[in-house]
């Protein structure tokens, strides 16, 4: 009878432990699959984390745009694709009506240069500044240009806003890009053949130093090597290149080139000494820091006297060759 109760208190135990197993690796599986449709998510999250929208005119100029992750920037990117009238106001923006408002919460207020995307709530209407966002209570800052700054002022009449497709690797180059990138191309074939000749080594070329004068003061730059620098280049070849620079917000002189550089953006955060390109039509000095989406152009070698020779106004950059 001892025996056979045994038996019986064994089998109860036996199967306890595997209701147990079983619960476990049900609970376990549960967990597996929840961390896997996380991991799907942020994988989602990750393919559209380049925002980029694009604009394109009634004449076929495209210009694109890098849009913030504000809950403002959210609520347009939503409401993509759209056909909308544009109009100029106060000379210095193209404004046009979103469909329906954007939400301002805990979305930074609007101020940069000229590229500048920003939404005025008091009116509900999204501003492009071809001239500079000097700021206002309620226009929040949505994003800015990254290529096609040109074509801003010249915004007219019906425009179309869509999204970038992730997976295309084409953007679209204006005039003045191409040429830049043509005479880089044709410069760059020249100078193979003269290496073929005296037998240089390309290495010799690939350091480049830039001369950077500021009133009496010049200092000495390391270019980067990418296709902005080498269409500058050959810009400094013909003659030094000379912008009146203003200051921005405590940290940089900014300046037009005049003409379009091929741009090859990336989020950078720069330090004293740094030169970029913005818009594809600015360059940017730096005597501080800050976080955008720049094309890197070079680095003063020795910041001596930098800030001091750069001031607190406006002042006069010239560029040139050593």
């Amino acid at each position: 009878m001892k025996k056979l109760f045994s038996i019986l208190v064994v089998s109860v135990l036996l199967f306890s432990l595997a209701a147990c197993g079983t619960v476990q690796s049900g609970q376990q599986l549960e967990d597996a699959s929840s961390l896997s449709g996380d991991s799907g998510t942020v994988g989602e999250q990750k393919s559209d984390d380049s925002r980029e929208i694009q604009i394109t005119t009634g004449s076929g100029n495209k210009m694109i745009f890098q849009l913030n992750h504000s809950p403002a920037a959210d609520s347009f990117y939503r409401q993509l694709p759209l056909s909308v009238s544009v109009e100029d106001y106060a000379e210095s923006e193209k404004i046009f009506y979103p469909s329906e408002e954007l939400d301002t919460r805990n979305t930074p207020l609007a101020k940069g240069p000229s590229g500048t995307l920003a939404y005025y709530a008091p009116w509900g209407n999204i501003a492009i500044f071809y001239e500079e966002c000097r700021g206002a209570s309620g226009l929040y800052g949505l994003g800015e240009v990254i290529t096609g700054a040109e074509f801003i002022s010249e915004l007219t009449g019906e425009i179309q806003i869509e999204l970038v497709d992730a997976s295309s690797a084409s953007r679209p180059e204006n005039a003045s890009s191409q040429s830049a990138q043509a005479a880089m191309d044709s410069s760059t074939e020249s100078e193979g053949a003269g290496q073929a000749a005296d037998g240089s080594n390309s290495e010799e070329i690939a350091a480049i130093k830039m001369k950077v004068q500021i009133g009496s003061d010049t200092f000495t730059a390391t270019l980067e090597e990418n296709a902005a620098v080498d269409a500058l280049v050959q810009r400094m070849k013909n003659a030094p290149v000379t912008i009146q620079m203003r200051d921005y917000s405590g940290f940089e002189k900014v300046g037009s080139l005049g003409v379009s550089l091929p741009a090859s953006n990336g989020q950078i955060t720069t330090q004293a000494g740094d030169i970029v390109l913005y818009n594809g039509d600015q360059i940017v000095v730096f005597y501080g820091s800050n976080s955008w989406n720049y094309t890197r152009l070079g680095t003063i070698d020795d910041l001596t006297g930098w800030k001091e020779a750069l001031g607190n106004g406006d002042v006069t950059v010239t560029f040139s060759l050593e």
